[in-house]
């Protein structure tokens, strides 16, 4: 089974997280090249803050590189499926924010947006219904 190893920043530490081969999170802790929160954590060193400095001189802290501790290797991964990354420090955020939660909930959309959506342009106007229906007798 591989494990998988990404960091991101976190205020003024790292935090290293765990995955599993399914790309499950498993644990994750903070961390700075001088302490752990890990169990290993007191001891003079484990293996998060043996990790640190290859994520800082690879350059890969908050990015969708992962790192194989027992093999030495480098993973690149995008996003997973559904997932919509959002840049927090963007001058955007707020409109991608809005985006991301209308996509994920389905914002009610008017038949004019649905056919100019599918169509390019509104193709025609729909009709409006009667207001009065003749009944048989």
């Amino acid at each position: 089974m591989t494990i998988l190893y990404n960091c991101r920043h976190s205020g003024d530490q790292y935090r290293i997280t765990k995955f599993d081969s399914e790309m499950n999170p498993l644990s994750s802790y903070l961390c700075s090249l001088e302490e752990c929160d890990c169990p290993r954590g007191p001891h003079p060193t484990c293996r998060h803050r043996q990790m640190l400095p290859k994520f800082i001189a690879r350059q890969h802290v908050g990015d969708e590189w992962f790192l194989d501790f027992d093999r030495g290797g480098w993973v690149q991964m995008g996003p997973p499926e559904g997932v919509t990354m959002i840049v927090m420090d963007h001058p955007d955020r707020v409109v991608d924010v809005h985006n991301a939660i209308a996509d994920a909930v389905g914002e009610p959309i008017t038949t004019e947006q649905l056919d100019t959506a599918q169509f390019g342009k509104v193709l025609h106007e729909r009709p409006t219904p009667p207001s009065h229906i003749k009944r048989r007798l």
